[in-house]
């Protein structure tokens, strides 16, 4: 999400909703195909979007929208190859996609806690603390 303005704390958790809300997306997709013989389950590769998203918030001054969207855009949906596939060469494994939904839940919610925070503390900041 590119909205203008906004200091590095809330583009990071405006990142941060995003990844979770495309891993939910990710997973929902492997959970639809649990039972598609043949069907690979998916998950999103998170290291080179880590690394990426690193760079961008630890350089000096303010931080630029376009790189931030370039490394969500970088976030890539891998195959899960290590997991074995059943007879009819499935490897959807619903107990741990259904884990790893409610994990992303989870954090999609914490994340939402902080930006509700954040903004209560900029519009607390823009009313000089009245």
């Amino acid at each position: 999400m590119d909205v203008p303005g906004l200091d590095k704390m809330t583009t990071l958790l405006t990142e941060f909703l995003d990844v979770q809300s495309r891993r939910a997306q990710v997973v929902a997709g492997n959970l639809a195909n649990a039972d598609t013989p043949g069907y690979i389950a998916q998950e999103v590769e998170f290291s080179d979007y880590l690394n990426q998203a690193a760079d961008v918030a630890l350089k000096p001054g303010v931080a630029n929208q376009n790189q931030t969207a370039q490394a969500t855009a970088s976030l890539r949906v891998i195959p899960q190859n290590n997991r074995l596939p059943g007879l009819d060469g499935n490897n959807v494994d619903t107990g741990q996609e259904m884990v790893t939904l409610s994990d992303a839940g989870v954090r999609f919610l914490s994340g939402t806690t902080m930006m509700q925070s954040r903004l209560r503390l900029l519009r607390a900041a823009i009313r000089e603390g009245r």
